[in-house]
């Protein structure tokens, strides 16, 4: 680990520090406390060590430090520069469905949303509960689907924390490799996003504070036309990244047989922007104080959607394989549409 990636890694620690974030910071099924702690350690330890210096910190930063991997190796792969040792990317519980990115020490802290991953993990999850699939009946009925969506999006508006709500049933089977698929993908774009900036060194324009529910921090905001080079970007990592993989590794014969790993790498990149849409259209609806934190510093969620839709179909339409079904982000766009109606008053009444 080199010396400037030791200094980002201490800009992060000092943000724990100031914010009081530790205990935050954890996992949402991990014990343990003090990462603060458990972080000084390694940046005190002797230069032979070799470890990533936030593995370790919980189980959720362990899954986004392979996310980080797997968009590092995507971005090899399509010849794009960038020097790894000078990005740190990490956890922090921000107030908001986006990554964003800091400068710290000659580098780019990349801040990703605790939050976010949660509200892709258990809204993707409902959705393939609630959905017939591979030939099983759904798990959850409509009003089942109602009531699991408003706890998940009322414990995200009220504490910052979509974990807070009411443990969800474990999946199996094939609906568990489908979850895992889509919310890889999901997060390696949210990554791949943020890579994209570094990787075009996109200046900084302005400056937002982000809130959680006890703490604030600045971060820097860049350009909309840049904004959406990076959406159009990690996209493309994220596409790039599925090439790599011959397959999932629970059940590599059954995703290959139906071409999920595919259909993941197109529905990831569109479903992050479709739930920033989301909770922006319960936003109006519902008036949550404070929420969205930097509402301006990225285009409008929808505009995004109408300028990303384009380039995955353009991957696909020249893809030399047989093209996989692209139908999946315009059904779970409807899908919250059928369930829009309901769901703003359910939600309404748990932060009443």
């Amino acid at each position: 680990m080199s010396r400037r990636s030791r200094r980002l890694v201490r800009s992060y620690l000092a943000l724990i520090q100031r914010d009081g974030l530790s205990a935050a910071l954890m996992g949402p099924t991990v014990g343990g406390q003090g990462a603060a702690d458990r972080v000084r350690a390694i940046l005190e330890s002797t230069d032979d060590y070799v470890a990533d210096p936030l593995s370790g910190l919980s189980t959720l930063q362990d899954v986004l430090d392979l996310r980080v991997g797997e968009v590092e190796a995507a971005a090899r792969s399509l010849d794009l520069r960038f020097d790894p040792r000078h990005v740190v990317t990490a956890l922090y519980p921000l107030g908001d469905v986006n990554a964003w990115s800091v400068p710290a020490n000659g580098g780019d802290l990349i801040l990703v949303s605790r939050g976010a991953l949660g509200l892709a993990f258990l809204t993707l999850k409902i959705n393939l509960m609630s959905t017939p699939l591979f030939g099983e009946p759904a798990m959850l009925a409509r009003d089942q689907t109602v009531t699991a969506l408003a706890d998940v999006f009322a414990a995200h508006f009220r504490h910052g924390d979509p974990w807070r709500a009411p443990r969800l049933p474990s999946l199996t089977g094939h609906r568990e490799i489908m979850l895992d698929l889509l919310v890889n993908a999901a997060a390696r774009f949210m990554v791949g996003h943020e890579y994209a900036h570094v990787i075009g060194q996109h200046p900084h324009v302005d400056k937002a504070t982000l809130k959680s529910k006890d703490s604030a921090v600045e971060v820097y905001t860049r350009l909309w036309d840049d904004e959406f080079a990076a959406d159009r970007v990690g996209a493309q990592l994220v596409l790039a990244d599925q090439r790599l993989a011959a397959a999932a590794e629970q059940d590599p014969h059954f995703v290959r047989r139906h071409g999920l790993a595919a259909v993941a790498a197109a529905t990831g990149p569109m479903y992050l922007v479709l739930l920033d849409l989301v909770l922006h259209e319960l936003d109006g609806d519902l008036k949550v104080t404070g929420y969205p934190p930097a509402s301006t510093a990225h285009p409008h969620p929808g505009k995004r959607w109408d300028a990303l839709w384009p380039v995955i179909e353009q991957e696909y339409g020249q893809a030399t394989t047989a093209q996989p079904p692209l139908e999946l982000p315009g059904s779970l766009m409807r899908w919250f549409e059928n369930l829009f109606t309901d769901l703003v008053p359910a939600v309404r009444e748990r932060l009443a």
